[in-house]
Protein backbone atom coordinates (compact mmCIF):
# COMPACT_ATOMS: atom_id res chain seq x y z
CA UNK A 1 0.00 0.00 0.00
CA UNK A 2 1.27 3.45 -0.89
CA UNK A 3 0.24 6.66 0.79
CA UNK A 4 -0.06 9.35 -1.85
CA UNK A 5 0.21 13.01 -0.91
CA UNK A 6 -1.81 15.31 -3.14
CA UNK A 7 0.84 17.80 -4.30
CA UNK A 8 -1.87 20.43 -4.85
CA UNK A 9 -2.38 20.41 -1.06
CA UNK A 10 1.21 21.32 -0.17
CA UNK A 11 1.35 24.66 1.65
CA UNK A 12 4.28 27.06 2.15
CA UNK A 13 6.51 26.21 5.10
CA UNK A 14 6.08 29.73 6.52
CA UNK A 15 2.30 29.11 6.73
CA UNK A 16 2.75 25.78 8.54
CA UNK A 17 1.99 25.72 12.24
CA UNK A 18 5.37 24.15 13.05
CA UNK A 19 7.32 25.91 10.29
CA UNK A 20 9.16 28.00 12.88
CA UNK A 21 11.16 24.89 13.80
CA UNK A 22 13.00 25.17 10.49
CA UNK A 23 13.81 28.89 10.63
CA UNK A 24 17.44 30.01 11.03
CA UNK A 25 16.85 30.97 14.68
CA UNK A 26 15.92 27.39 15.59
CA UNK A 27 17.79 25.43 12.93
CA UNK A 28 20.77 27.57 11.84
CA UNK A 29 22.36 24.86 9.66
CA UNK A 30 19.38 24.17 7.41
CA UNK A 31 19.71 25.48 3.86
CA UNK A 32 16.96 26.93 1.68
CA UNK A 33 17.19 23.93 -0.66
CA UNK A 34 16.74 21.59 2.30
CA UNK A 35 13.76 23.60 3.55
CA UNK A 36 12.12 23.12 0.12
CA UNK A 37 12.19 19.38 0.80
CA UNK A 38 10.00 19.89 3.88
CA UNK A 39 6.51 19.99 2.44
CA UNK A 40 3.64 20.67 4.85
CA UNK A 41 0.15 19.83 3.69
CA UNK A 42 -3.14 21.60 4.18
CA UNK A 43 -5.33 20.76 7.15
CA UNK A 44 -7.78 18.98 4.83
CA UNK A 45 -5.01 16.83 3.29
CA UNK A 46 -3.58 16.15 6.73
CA UNK A 47 -6.92 14.80 7.92
CA UNK A 48 -7.21 12.63 4.80
CA UNK A 49 -3.71 11.21 5.27
CA UNK A 50 -4.36 10.55 8.94
CA UNK A 51 -7.34 8.33 8.09
CA UNK A 52 -4.81 5.98 6.47
CA UNK A 53 -2.15 6.49 9.13
CA UNK A 54 -4.68 5.61 11.85
CA UNK A 55 -4.63 2.01 10.60
CA UNK A 56 -0.87 1.80 11.13
CA UNK A 57 -1.10 3.33 14.60
CA UNK A 58 -2.92 0.23 15.84
CA UNK A 59 -0.37 -2.35 16.99
CA UNK A 60 -2.65 -5.29 16.16
CA UNK A 61 -2.62 -4.16 12.50
CA UNK A 62 1.19 -4.30 12.44
CA UNK A 63 1.90 -7.58 14.23
CA UNK A 64 1.41 -9.89 11.24
CA UNK A 65 3.47 -8.07 8.58
CA UNK A 66 5.92 -6.01 10.63
CA UNK A 67 8.60 -6.55 13.21
CA UNK A 68 9.45 -3.94 15.80
CA UNK A 69 12.62 -2.63 17.36
CA UNK A 70 12.95 -2.23 21.07
CA UNK A 71 12.26 1.27 22.30
CA UNK A 72 15.24 3.40 21.27
CA UNK A 73 16.47 6.38 23.25
CA UNK A 74 15.86 9.55 21.22
CA UNK A 75 17.57 11.87 23.64
CA UNK A 76 18.95 15.16 22.32
CA UNK A 77 20.75 16.44 25.39
CA UNK A 78 24.22 16.02 23.88
CA UNK A 79 25.81 15.78 20.44
CA UNK A 80 26.84 12.21 21.23
CA UNK A 81 23.25 11.15 22.00
CA UNK A 82 21.90 12.99 18.95
CA UNK A 83 24.41 11.17 16.74
CA UNK A 84 23.70 7.81 18.40
CA UNK A 85 19.98 8.07 17.56
CA UNK A 86 20.78 9.30 14.04
CA UNK A 87 23.01 6.25 13.51
CA UNK A 88 20.31 3.89 14.80
CA UNK A 89 17.80 5.45 12.39
CA UNK A 90 20.18 5.11 9.45
CA UNK A 91 20.93 1.49 10.28
CA UNK A 92 17.29 0.50 10.80
CA UNK A 93 15.98 2.33 7.73
CA UNK A 94 18.94 1.91 5.35
CA UNK A 95 17.20 -0.39 2.87
CA UNK A 96 14.38 2.06 2.16
CA UNK A 97 14.78 5.17 0.06
CA UNK A 98 11.35 6.69 -0.05
CA UNK A 99 9.80 9.86 1.23
CA UNK A 100 8.17 9.93 4.61
CA UNK A 101 5.04 11.42 6.08
CA UNK A 102 5.26 12.91 9.54
CA UNK A 103 2.18 13.68 11.58
CA UNK A 104 1.90 15.38 14.94
CA UNK A 105 -1.89 15.67 15.06
CA UNK A 106 -4.72 14.93 12.66
CA UNK A 107 -4.36 18.42 11.17
CA UNK A 108 -0.54 18.86 11.32
CA UNK A 109 1.29 16.74 8.77
CA UNK A 110 4.13 17.08 6.29
CA UNK A 111 6.11 15.11 3.74
CA UNK A 112 9.89 15.10 3.54
CA UNK A 113 12.82 12.90 2.59
CA UNK A 114 14.31 10.31 4.87
CA UNK A 115 17.66 12.12 4.59
CA UNK A 116 16.24 15.47 5.74
CA UNK A 117 14.45 13.84 8.65
CA UNK A 118 17.52 11.93 9.80
CA UNK A 119 19.77 14.98 9.46
CA UNK A 120 17.39 17.32 11.36
CA UNK A 121 15.50 14.88 13.55
CA UNK A 122 15.82 17.15 16.60
CA UNK A 123 13.76 19.80 14.77
CA UNK A 124 11.02 17.33 13.95
CA UNK A 125 10.84 15.63 17.35
CA UNK A 126 10.61 17.81 20.44
CA UNK A 127 10.90 16.20 23.86
CA UNK A 128 8.18 16.78 26.45
CA UNK A 129 5.65 17.98 23.85
CA UNK A 130 5.64 15.77 20.74
CA UNK A 131 4.02 12.41 20.17
CA UNK A 132 4.71 11.85 16.48
CA UNK A 133 4.02 9.15 13.91
CA UNK A 134 6.29 8.81 10.87
CA UNK A 135 5.52 6.45 8.02
CA UNK A 136 7.22 5.75 4.71
CA UNK A 137 5.15 6.52 1.63
CA UNK A 138 5.26 2.87 0.59
CA UNK A 139 4.34 1.80 4.15
CA UNK A 140 7.52 -0.25 4.55
CA UNK A 141 8.09 1.14 8.02
CA UNK A 142 6.42 3.21 10.68
CA UNK A 143 8.02 4.95 13.63
CA UNK A 144 6.42 6.16 16.81
CA UNK A 145 8.17 8.88 18.79
CA UNK A 146 6.98 9.66 22.29
CA UNK A 147 7.51 12.90 24.17
CA UNK A 148 9.57 11.15 26.85
CA UNK A 149 12.33 10.76 24.24
CA UNK A 150 11.93 7.23 22.96
CA UNK A 151 11.11 5.82 19.54
CA UNK A 152 9.89 2.46 18.32
CA UNK A 153 10.23 1.45 14.67
CA UNK A 154 8.18 -1.23 12.95
CA UNK A 155 9.62 -2.52 9.67
CA UNK A 156 7.90 -4.74 7.15
CA UNK A 157 9.17 -8.32 7.35
CA UNK A 158 11.09 -9.64 4.36
CA UNK A 159 8.36 -12.14 3.40
CA UNK A 160 5.86 -9.29 3.03
CA UNK A 161 8.36 -7.09 1.20
CA UNK A 162 8.74 -9.78 -1.44
CA UNK A 163 4.99 -10.34 -1.70
CA UNK A 164 4.30 -6.76 -2.75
Amino acid sequence: MNIEVDDREIVPLNEFELGWRFEKTHSPDISESEKKQIQPVSEMESKRLNKVIDYFEQEYNLREKFTQTDWISANAESDEKIERFRNQLELTLEKWDEEIIITWHRNITLKTTKEIFIKYWTDFLYPSSDDVTLISEKTNWVMFYRHFEVANIWTKTSEYLKAE
